[in-house]
């Protein structure tokens, strides 16, 4: 048996080896270096690599090319002022590295993470030429890179569709060497992409898979969904950095204008899909920027009903300690404000910190979620945690009145309507609180025993002196 084991694993290995799959031994332990570049000499022919016409329209779009083993890579390069930018947007100055990393995975990857500043960062963003299936092929890929104020950008186009290995190839080496990349929507887009490219290319692409990401979609929705609703890009840019495009084209167009130009080579039909890439990376690197200066207090003006809870919520969750009484501060505003749903919302986050203290606060949780309960009498959370702070604070006649008045309510409700209500506890409101009643009483009745029995016990008569 092992002998014919051993007889098809052969075969197999020699049919995979001619196909051109079979990974050598030693490959898969062999760090991958970036590919060398280096400029065509200006008596150096090209032509070849694209035909004449093609290639005098690339060269007006600015795109220069640049020598790769895999082939020629055309790269137009730019440097961008971002300081009327982040004026505009109302942030002080660029993202740090640090704040970078803590928008996307907290303060304790930013601490843990290694000693970089944001040269060391790049932004990434790409058109391709579908959105899903085999037609997802990134024709345009820009990586910017900051430098203080200044974006340096670098677009690469896939001027010749076989010519795609090369110009990956031209971004593996230009990642080789960074420590995180910013995105907007990466995550789920732009480097699955890419990653399948380079796979189908050969050239592995393990740049593209150790390199920090931080996907700004995610502190976006965190931060901004009531605000923003649809939180893609081009919404962020109006509501939060005050951006208004123009000239350039629309996403959606660009895979028809970039068939268009392979038939024509008419540089008319790139040039607004290649100021829209542009335009997406200084627009992400300007909101990383906004993004940061919010979280630490200069808030995204005029301010949205929502905008100090999701703030507070994302602070809570950071998990900072230094942060607490800015968390409360911002639940006590949003409270103040009186807009639902936010304010009630506000109001059960506030109490359940508050509960969590001394007695003071304990008092002030009990308060707050009394109030709540009277504003509404069928939020039954309010209702429920009022008991369980009333009954930890020995109030066990106040606790068991208030699980006899909620469980009326529940009663009277129905349980239709009971069954609709979020965050119900295990089993359901109704069987909650007739277990709850049923311990409050049982605890009132021993603590009274036990009080009669202490007074009984103190009128005995003492010994006969």
């Amino acid at each position: 048996m092992d002998a014919e084991r051993a007889v098809a694993v052969a075969v197999l290995r020699r049919r995979l080896d001619r196909l051109g799959g079979l990974v050598r031994p030693g490959w898969e332990t062999q760090p991958r270096r970036p590919a060398p570049v280096r400029q065509p000499a200006a008596d150096e022919p090209l032509s070849g690599y694209l035909p004449p016409e093609a290639e005098i329209a690339v060269r007006r779009l600015g795109f220069q090319p640049e020598l790769h083993p895999q082939g020629v890579a055309w790269v137009r390069r730019r440097a961008v002022d971002l300081g009327p930018f982040l004026e505009r947007a109302g942030a002080p100055h660029p993202a740090t590295a640090y704040q970078l990393v803590g928008l996307a995975h907290g303060p304790a990857a930013g601490r843990s993470s290694p000693d970089f500043d944001a040269s060391g960062c790049a932004v990434l963003d790409i058109e391709t030429l579908g959105l899903r299936g085999s037609g997802v092929v990134a024709f345009l890929v820009g990586v910017g890179t900051p430098r203080g104020d200044v974006l340096e950008i670098d677009q690469l186009l896939l001027a010749d569709i076989g010519a795609e290995p090369a110009l990956l190839g031209a971004l593996l080496g230009r990642i080789a060497a960074l420590h995180l990349l910013v995105t907007y929507n990466g995550r789920t887009f732009d480097l699955p992409v890419l990653r399948a490219r380079c796979v189908l290319a050969r050239l592995g692409g393990e740049q593209l898979e150790t390199v920090l990401h931080c996907d700004l979609l995610r502190p976006v929705r965190r931060l901004f969904r009531d605000r923003l609703g649809a939180c893609t890009l081009r919404q962020a840019e109006l509501s939060l950095l005050g951006f208004e495009r123009d000239e350039d084209a629309p996403a959606t167009e660009a895979p028809e204008r970039y068939r268009a130009w392979l038939q024509r080579s008419d540089e008319a039909l790139l040039a607004g899909v290649v100021r829209h890439n542009e335009f997406d990376l200084c627009a992400t690197m300007v909101l990383a920027a906004r993004l940061a200066a919010h979280v630490v207090g200069r808030l995204v003006q005029p301010v949205h009903p929502a905008d100090r809870y999701q703030l507070a919520v994302h602070l809570e969750q950071q998990g900072a300690v230094q942060l607490s009484d800015e968390v409360d501060s911002h639940y006590r505003a949003t409270l103040a404000q009186r807009r639902a749903p936010w304010d009630r919302r506000a109001g059960h986050r506030l109490a359940r910190r508050l509960a969590r203290g001394g007695e003071r606060e304990r008092a002030e949780a009990a308060a707050l979620l009394r109030a709540l309960w009277c504003a509404d009498p069928h939020d039954l959370r309010a209702a429920r945690a009022l008991c369980i702070l009333e009954e930890r604070r020995r109030g066990l006649a106040e606790a068991l009145a208030i699980a006899e008045a909620a469980l009326e309510i529940c009663h009277r409700i129905g349980q239709y309507r009971l069954a609709l209500m979020r965050s119900a506890p295990p089993g359901g409101w109704a069987v909650d609180w007739e277990r709850r009643r049923a311990r409050l009483s049982m605890r009132l009745s021993r603590s009274s025993r036990c009080a009669t029995r202490g007074v009984e016990v103190a009128l005995l008569p003492g010994p006969a002196s």
